[in-house]
């Protein structure tokens, strides 16, 4: 039995109510912006009390390389060590910048950044589990290497400028505690010594 062609024009109808009703209203909420709820709205991550820490050891082994997205890109699982101290009379709490270092192009492949907590006047060993990408063309020696960051960073989920969409907030706000950890951003780096892929780094 069909139904009636009444009801079949107000049933199509309602769904074309329906899409132009929604559409203008996600296109208002992604023009609106908001305080970014990972930074407060200030456009950076603190990472304070870090000016007083030195590396002072760092080794770096992969343990595995994979191709991933449809082969179209290489993950590297490093374990690295690094042995972190605090010379000032302030706790620590930021974030150490870690690169994979491209030796013959003398390019950084790729960077993450990592969350440290360095008591003062002391000295701790983390053990972190890394995955860097690089694409699959990628040949020659790599090697995985630190620096502190010793001042606040740009915050990635609003890029430093202290807000985001309406339509995101919900997001960003559900997932705030762990894009703090997870902070990442590209920073220049001078090349040290090239040394042979698969050797450990210190």
């Amino acid at each position: 039995m069909t139904s009636p062609p009444g009801k079949c024009r107000i049933k199509v109808q309602k769904k074309f109510m329906a899409f132009f009703g929604i559409v203008p209203l996600l296109l208002a909420t992604a023009m609106i912006k908001v305080p970014c709820p990972v930074c407060d709205g200030s456009g950076s991550v603190s990472s304070t009390g870090m000016e007083g820490v030195v590396i002072s050891g760092m080794n770096s082994i992969t343990v595995s390389v994979s191709l991933n997205g449809c082969n179209n890109y290489r993950l590297l699982d490093d374990q690295i060590t690094l042995v972190l101290y605090n010379n000032s009379t302030r706790d620590a709490h930021g974030y150490v910048n870690l690169y994979l270092l491209d030796y013959a192009k003398s390019t950084i492949l790729d960077t993450q950044f990592t969350v440290v907590d360095v008591p003062a006047g002391n000295e701790v060993t983390d053990l972190f589990d890394i995955y860097f990408k690089v694409n699959t063309d990628t040949v020659g020696n790599t090697r995985v290497t630190a620096e502190v960051v010793g001042s606040n960073i740009p915050c990635k989920a609003c890029n430093g400028t202290g807000a985001v969409s309406l339509n995101a907030w919900p997001l960003y706000n559900g997932m705030k505690n762990n894009l703090k950890e997870t902070q990442r951003i590209l920073q220049p780096y001078n090349s040290p010594l090239l040394i042979p892929a698969g050797d450990a780094v210190s």
